[in-house]
């Protein structure tokens, strides 16, 4: 009697493992979603001898008709500005700061903004912004500035340890709107992307998140228009392109409103990073120069969004 009582004992203690372990399971199983209203389009390329320099561009913005960039990871600390013809026209140094993974640029009326968030491991607590004002830019090739730091955290991550493409806590996209600037991620772990806001004011702050989408890309640009009704995200899928746009929200609710996805996969295995809306909303993305050569790209976007 006594050998199956034990033997029940362990069948029960065994019964209740398997199931605790297939809730687990169903648990980190990812969800299935749906990929609707996507438009496969072929963008057009504006120009593909790029200067040297802008080898690794990366982030994208728009000023005195010039498309500005920065390389990332270990680059000089500058910004290049370059012609849609890809003549580089200007360069601006920052004298006090240090490129260690420079991966995205905003700017509004005043400032420019660079972002240094580039956290491929998930380790970084040294997240920062430099921001340069923009009057103290002249006519000169090349241009020496003061920055000033501005120091953040995603509040919401609790662990730093090393988690190459398994972790959600990189990011390398924003841009300005309003009084803040609005961060969205890049998701290793799901593939979706979080939306983080910031104030403008201030030299430290602890990000909350606002919103998460399920992008099935890696973000790794976004944009918004200059009267601020279309939201463009880039990234790509196994380095394969694709495009959000997202229309007709609310404020700045931006996932909560209607969405467009562009299937930009005709482009290969070209390593997108950048987009940016220029002052007259042609739309516009950049590429590194991988197995191609860097380039820039227009997207034709008002045949799908009447704005």
């Amino acid at each position: 009697m006594k050998f199956y009582i034990v033997l029940l004992s362990w069948l029960a203690i065994f019964l209740v493992a398997c199931n605790n372990s297939s809730i687990k399971q169903s648990s980190d199983v990812k969800k299935e979603v749906t990929i609707s209203n996507v438009k496969k389009y072929n963008p057009i390329r504006i120009e593909s001898e790029l200067p040297d320099v802008v080898q690794e561009q990366s982030g994208m913005i728009w000023h005195n008709d010039l498309i500005w960039v920065n390389n990332d990871s270990g680059g000089a600390p500058e910004l290049y500005g370059y012609n849609l013809n890809g003549v580089l026209q200007q360069t601006i140094h920052l004298k006090n700061a240090t490129n260690l993974d420079w991966e995205a640029l905003a700017e509004d009326e005043e400032y420019f903004y660079i972002g240094d968030f580039g956290n491929n491991l998930g380790t970084r607590k040294n997240l920062k912004l430099y921001k340069i004002a923009k009057p103290e830019f002249t006519e000169e090739s090349v241009v020496n500035v003061d920055a000033n730091a501005i120091h953040f955290e995603w509040a919401d991550q609790k662990e730093f340890l090393p988690q190459k493409h398994r972790h959600n806590y990189d990011c390398e996209a924003f841009f300005s709107y309003g009084d803040s600037l609005y961060f969205f991620t890049k998701n290793r772990g799901n593939l979706q992307t979080r939306m983080y806001v910031m104030p403008k004011q201030g030299r430290e702050h602890r990000l909350q998140p606002k919103g998460t989408f399920h992008a099935d890309l890696l973000i790794t640009g976004a944009d918004i228009s200059s009267d601020g009704k279309v939201v463009a995200l880039v990234g790509y899928n196994d380095f394969r392109t694709y495009m959000i746009l997202f229309y007709n929200f609310k404020g700045a609710d931006f996932f909560n409103g209607k969405h467009i996805r562009l299937d930009l996969s005709v482009l290969g295995r070209a390593q997108t990073e950048g987009v940016v809306f220029s002052d007259k909303d042609d739309l516009y993305i950049n590429t590194e120069a991988t197995k191609q050569a860097q380039s820039i790209y227009r997207i034709d976007w008002k045949q799908w969004i009447k704005n």
